[in-house]
């Protein structure tokens, strides 16, 4: 018993395509209205209109069960060059041909392919020249090979101040913009934090050598909270003394910093991370020491003096 009322459409019937890249559109049967639940269709998908080398079926046959709906996929995918065929509109048809003597499933389509980064058939290059060329079809065409080279070019001369800016700059360019704010950029710092440190490094260089520079910078390489201690390895009483961070005696240093690190699972962990850090921060005359101890609980990341 064959299948009746089965429903046959295009996902998309309207297609656009640059040459060198792919479309798709599903092809769908069902469900039908059939009665008898083992009654089914089968048919055979052919494509018409098109080069046979520009599009790829994922099958070449469907099989429809009663009350059930199958599909197939059509990629178009015209090549960069093809001598045999031009660019522009096409109308093309997919025929569904079932294979009892039921009449064939007809579902029209069309597409329009055009050259590489183009909008439209004719390139904008003709407005560049005198009125006599500018209906000529070829050129129109032929122009759009010249287009595709200079759009790319173009755009990123358009978009020069989005290479300047360290949220917007590829990944590539960051290395070179720090040497434009005198940063060097540690080869295992992620990315984020890169695009933070080169973004902060103006502020960053206003602080340089001072306690609140040296603790930010910390933190943003690190991303852990740090607390620094001036001229004293130890506790002292006062805004300073932070009770499990250091909370041990000591005695008074003469340009000496004292750097606690509380770590919370942020990149650095290591003491001698952290100690190696420090020293390339830290003003040259300054001497220092560095711990690192667990962030106590309920206070990781937090803000400490």
């Amino acid at each position: 018993m064959a299948i009746v009322e089965a429903l046959a459409r295009l996902s998309e019937d309207d297609l656009k395509v640059e040459a060198g890249a792919s479309a798709e559109t599903v092809i769908s049967v069902g469900p039908s209205a059939d009665t008898f639940p083992d009654a089914f269709q089968e048919y055979s998908i052919g494509v018409h209109g098109l080069p046979d080398r520009w599009y790829t079926l994922s099958s070449e046959r469907l099989r429809v069960q009663a009350g059930q709906s199958s599909e197939a996929l059509l990629v178009v995918h015209p090549p960069f060059e093809d001598p045999d065929w031009r660019l522009g509109d096409f109308d093309f048809t997919v025929e569904l041909k079932p294979v009892s003597e039921a009449e064939p499933i007809l579902l029209r389509g069309h597409l329009l392919v055009l050259a590489p980064n183009a909008t439209t058939l004719q390139s904008r290059l003709l407005d560049y020249l005198p009125a006599l060329y500018r209906t000529d079809a070829f050129l129109a065409r032929f122009l759009l090979i010249f287009q595709s080279i200079v759009d790319p070019i173009e755009q990123t001369i358009d978009n020069t101040d989005l290479y300047l800016d360290p949220g917007m700059a590829p990944t590539s360019f960051l290395p070179w913009l720090a040497h434009w704010v005198g940063i060097t950029l540690d080869p295992g710092l992620d990315v984020p934090r890169q695009r933070e440190l080169i973004r902060q490094a103006v502020e960053l260089s206003r602080w340089k050598g001072t306690r609140r520079g040296l603790r930010e910078e910390l933190r943003i390489r690190t991303g852990n909270r740090s607390l620094i201690v001036e001229n004293f390895d130890g506790m002292r009483l006062g805004q300073d003394a932070c009770l499990g961070l250091n909370t041990h005696l000591g005695v008074r240093f003469d340009q000496f910093i004292s750097v606690t690190m509380a770590v919370n699972g942020g990149r650095a962990t290591s003491q001698q991370e952290v100690d190696s850090m420090v020293q390339d921060l830290k003003p040259a005359h300054v001497g220092h020491i560095v711990r690192t101890v667990p962030a106590p609980r309920g206070k990781q990341g937090g803000n400490h003096g």
